[in-house]
């Protein structure tokens, strides 16, 4: 029962300390620390593996055979636990003295090797009695304080780094158990009959195992990283060197169909399918792909940055090629809201300086054109019942003061009307809009207005032109064509707009272009459309221009004047 018991302790160790050495290779980074210590783990292996047989042996010969297998564990491991720990605590043994510890190991092996010519590791080796020699004592010692040294250097890392007390328990009493049985074995003090380190080993491997689950030793964690893989968001698409997809997460499926096996020109076609863009710019995302990443509009109205990444060995050779595909819909959206924010900001700020020299204009030329128009006024009063007299001198300056009070009236409509635009910051604002409230300004004639079609903000940027046209026109009619009441339509259409004006005033029969009509044709013009003038003795005056969804150029022209 005894037997059966150690052979289970045996099978405990070796298993402990594979399951160990394999999560080691296979979850943590693959550095030289890691590989030192599952080669600790490994040499655990070699130790414990010779003494399941132990109990069959009958000869001497297959004894100091089996011995021989676990004496390359035994001679080695105080050494690679010395190493790891220097590694662990970012001091890596210089050459030199790692040389001389794996030469002291390998010394002592050749020793036990070559016993039977020197009889200095062991003194007697018979089957059922072994009597140790100096060599040996030296290798023990060895390994003792090799094993005791890397314990301190863990140690002091470990305080340094203020690990946690129970983690460091058990990395301790991990590398302390095998240490404190094989001492009393060695010694005599416990006569159990064979060696306690290996089946203690069954313990410590378990608590090295512990370690790494449980504490995330060497920062490897629980989670393993196929389901850390799967959980992400983003999609991930790997291609191995032949261009053919060996993995790929569920995230995936949301963008395109793949599966293992698939070329990976295949997965870029299929991407591509997916896409809205074409030509030019569709084109240019694509080539985007080897240096900065593609955004991809998809069909469904997403946005999915699309990046590669090449994966080299360390030869520099291509070994793997991963896609990455992210949601950045979001991120856009956040964008264009800012952008709409900074432009709100901006009309804002504009608005509110227009209405700060609208209100300094109102204040000054407003009040001065007032007072002048208000004395000039007085002054024919004062003329009014009173002959000409002295050749019509009088008459002359009767006639100056009433073109200087229609001036005077003219100049503060005409301020008014600057003042109202000024006010309204038609640059941004609805053409329909602007065009109503000139209509509501004008108070010497009836304006009527007629919009026909969808006003949107696509034709915010020709509002300034339509507006100075139509308050030209409104100008134009006053002065000359004596009319009362005008239609003003405002057609759009999908790829510009129309504006009508008709008046009912006297007309003319043959028309010049002088300042103000001249303006309205550069205005057109600039904004790269195009305007006609129409006209007859007592048929009114008519304009008509059209205008494209283009941007509008600001034109050159002189205000005021004839038409």
């Amino acid at each position: 029962m005894a037997v059966i018991l150690l052979q289970c302790t045996y099978l405990a160790a070796v298993g402990f300390c594979f399951a160990t050495a394999e999560w080691l290779m296979l979850r943590a980074e693959k550095n030289l620390t890691t590989r030192t210590l599952v080669m600790c783990q490994l040499l655990i292996i070699v130790w414990c593996m010779p003494q399941l047989f132990l109990v069959f042996v009958s000869s001497r010969g297959m004894k100091y055979a089996l011995y021989g297998i676990s004496y390359v564990g035994i001679s080695f491991i105080g050494p690679c636990w010395l190493a790891f720990s220097r590694l662990y605590s970012r001091k890596r043994l210089s050459p030199r003295a790692g040389l001389l510890l794996f030469g002291i190991a390998a010394f002592d092996y050749g020793m036990f090797l070559t016993n039977g010519l020197h009889r200095l590791f062991y003194r007697s080796f018979q089957l059922d009695q072994v009597v140790y020699g100096p060599v040996f004592c030296f290798h023990t010692a060895f390994s003792y304080v090799c094993v005791i040294w890397g314990m301190a250097i863990v140690l002091q890392n470990f305080r340094k780094n203020r690990v946690d007390k129970r983690h460091v328990t058990i990395i301790i009493l991990a590398a302390v158990v095998p240490l404190i049985f094989n001492m009393l074995y060695l010694s005599g003090t416990v006569k159990s009959g064979f060696d306690l380190t290996p089946p203690v080993f069954a313990l410590s491997s378990f608590l090295m195992l512990v370690a790494v689950f449980r504490y995330d030793f060497l920062d490897i964690h629980v989670a393993a990283s196929r389901q850390i893989f799967a959980s992400m968001s983003e999609g991930i698409i790997v291609c191995n060197q032949r261009g053919k997809v060996t993995c790929c997460n569920q995230a995936v499926c949301g963008y395109v169909d793949v599966k293992n096996g698939d070329e990976y020109e295949t997965v870029l076609r299929r991407l591509q399918e997916k896409c809205s863009r074409e030509g030019d710019d569709g084109e240019r995302a694509w080539e985007d792909l080897e240096r900065d990443g593609a955004v991809l509009d998809l069909l469904d109205g997403r946005k999915v940055r699309l990046k590669q990444y090449h994966i080299r060995g360390r030869r520099g050779k291509e070994t793997a090629v991963v896609l990455l595909l992210t949601d950045v819909g979001e991120y856009y959206e956040l964008l264009r809201q800012n952008r709409e924010l900074a432009i709100s900001e901006q009309r804002l700020a504009i608005e509110r300086e227009r209405n700060r020299i609208a209100q300094e204009v109102h204040d000054t030329t407003g009040h001065t054109l007032t007072m002048i128009q208000s004395l000039t006024k007085l002054a024919r009063i004062g003329f009014k019942g009173k002959e000409p007299e002295n050749g019509g001198i009088d008459a002359e300056i009767l006639d100056y003061l009433c073109q200087a009070q229609e001036l005077a009236a003219d100049g503060i409509r005409q301020l008014r009307w600057s003042i109202n635009h000024l006010r309204m910051g038609c640059d941004g604002q609805l053409v329909s809009q602007g065009v109503r409230q000139l209509a509501d300004s004008v108070k010497e004639l009836k304006v009527d207005v007629e919009i026909q079609g969808e006003d949107s903000f696509a034709y915010s940027h020709l509002s300034r032109v339509v507006y100075q046209c139509l308050r030209e026109a409104v100008t134009n009619c006053l002065k000359y064509a004596q009319a009362a009441h005008m239609d003003v339509i405002v057609k759009f259409g999908e790829n510009g707009l129309g504006v009508y004006i008709f008046d009912d005033g006297q007309g003319c029969g043959s028309i010049d272009e002088h300042n103000g009509l001249s303006g309205i044709r550069q205005r057109i013009a600039g904004a790269g459309g195009q305007v006609r003038f129409r006209s007859a003795a007592g048929e009114g005056f008519q304009i008509f221009f059209e205008l494209p969804l283009g941007k509008e150029q600001e034109p050159q022209y002189k205000e005021g004047g004839k038409r």
